[in-house]
C-alpha cells in the first residue's frame, strides 16, 4: 500500500499491523531510518500482544523482524563511529558510560534489580548510580537561592493562570511516529504545560510572562543540558480531578525537580513507595525512572514548575560522553 494509504488506515486503527509495516517500509526507503524502526517496533509490539493467524499479517511481521535487525546493525555502527569522531572511542570512555553503551547496544544485559520499584528509564539506563526515589535536597546549595524568591514567582504563576494562554496538552498527537494514547491523556488538557525552555532553546514568548521564575532557574539550578532533549523547563498544570497515571521517564542520569507554585489541598505525588504532598515554594528532586504518579483531587488547579538537573555523582567527563551519545542518536537518520 502507499504511504498515504497506510496513514489513512492508521488514522482509523492505530493497531493495524500491516499499515504500520507499510509505513515503516516507506520511511526506510525515504532514508528516515529512525522513523522506520519506530514503526516496525510498534508493529512487533502489537503482534506480540495480539497474535494473528492471517498469512498476510504474518508475512508483514516477519518483514518487520528483518527490518529491525538490519536497522539495529546500522544504528550500532553509526553510533560507534559518531562517538569515535567526537573523541570517545571505546578505550577513552568512562567505565560507567561504556557499560551503559554496551547495555544499550545489546552487547551485555542489564543485571536484574530486585526491588519493588526498580529504575526503568525508557531511553537510556546508566549503571552504578545511587538508587533513590526522592533526593535529599538539603545537600543542594542552590535550592535556598531559588526558594528565596518564591513570593515573586508565585505572583507570576497566578497571573499565568488568570488566562491560561499558551498552555497546551502535555501529550500531543504527531504523525511522525506511531501514536499511542497513554491512559487517555493524548490531547487531553487536564494535564497541560507551558514551556520556558524546549528543544534546546528558551521560549522567549513564554519567558516574557514569567521572567523572575525563569531567571531564578537559569541562574541557580545545575540544569542537565543534552542538546534538544534537556533541559525541559516547564509549568505543569493539573486540572481539578485530574490524574497522571503511573509511568517512568526517559533517563536515570538526571533528576527531575519540582518547584510547587500553586498547590490546593488534596493533591499528591508518589515516586516508588514514597508519597508526598507538595509544599508551595519547597523544591523536591526525584528519579523519574522510578515509577511515579500524581493527582489533583481538589476543585482547584495545581501548578508546578518542572526542570531537570544532572545527578550530582555523574562527573563532567561522563556528562560530556552522555551528551555526545545523544547528539549521535539525534543526528542519526
Amino acid at each position: 500500500m502507499s504511504e498515504s494509504q497506510a496513514e489513512a488506515r492508521l488514522t482509523q486503527d492505530r493497531f493495524d499491523i500491516s499499515a504500520l509495516v507499510a509505513k515503516a517500509d516507506h520511511r526506510r526507503e525515504a532514508g528516515d531510518r529512525r522513523a522506520a524502526n519506530a514503526y516496525y517496533a510498534a508493529a512487533l509490539r502489537i503482534a506480540a500482544a495480539r497474535p494473528s493467524t492471517d498469512s498476510g499479517v504474518l508475512r508483514d511481521v516477519a518483514r518487520a523482524e528483518t527490518g529491525t535487525r538490519w536497522l539495529g546493525e546500522m544504528f550500532q555502527q553509526a553510533l560507534v563511529d559518531a562517538l569515535e569522531a567526537a573523541g570517545y572511542p571505546r578505550d577513552k570512555q568512562h567505565p560507567r558510560f561504556r557499560k551503559s553503551l554496551d547495555m544499550m547496544l545489546g552487547i551485555t544485559q542489564r543485571p536484574p534489580e530486585y526491588r519493588p520499584y526498580p529504575q526503568k528509564p525508557m531511553a537510556h539506563y546508566y549503571p552504578d548510580v545511587e538508587y533513590l526515589q526522592f533526593a535529599d535536597t538539603s545537600h543542594y546549595d542552590w535550592v535556598p537561592k531559588i526558594e528565596a524568591g518564591f513570593d515573586a514567582m508565585k505572583a507570576e504563576a497566578l497571573a499565568l493562570l488568570a488566562d491560561h494562554q499558551g498552555f497546551e496538552p502535555y501529550m500531543k498527537a504527531t504523525g511522525e511516529r506511531p501514536q499511542t494514547d497513554h491512559h487517555g491523556l493524548l490531547e487531553n488538557p487536564d494535564w497541560s504545560t507551558l514551556y520556558l525552555w524546549q528543544n534546546g532553546a528558551p521560549v522567549e514568548e513564554h519567558i516574557s510572562r514569567c521572567p523572575i521564575l525563569y531567571q531564578a532557574i537559569i541562574d541557580h539550578a545545575p540544569l542537565c543540558h543534552i542538546g534538544p532533549r534537556a533541559p525541559s523547563i516547564m509549568l505543569s498544570l493539573l486540572r481539578p480531578g485530574a490524574k497522571i497515571p503511573p509511568h517512568t521517564g526517559m533517563l536515570n542520569s538526571r533528576l527531575i525537580c519540582h518547584l510547587p507554585l500553586i498547590v490546593p489541598p488534596d493533591c499528591g505525588f508518589r515516586v516508588g513507595s514514597e508519597t508526598i504532598a507538595w509544599q508551595e515554594g519547597k523544591i523536591i528532586a526525584f528519579d523519574d525512572s522510578v515509577e511515579n504518579e500524581a493527582w489533583n483531587n481538589s476543585a482547584f488547579e495545581r501548578l508546578v514548575l518542572i526542570f531537570d538537573i544532572w545527578r550530582p555523582e555523574i562527573t563532567a567527563e561522563e556528562r560530556a560522553q552522555i551528551t555526545a551519545m545523544f547528539a549521535a542518536v539525534d543526528n542519526y537518520r
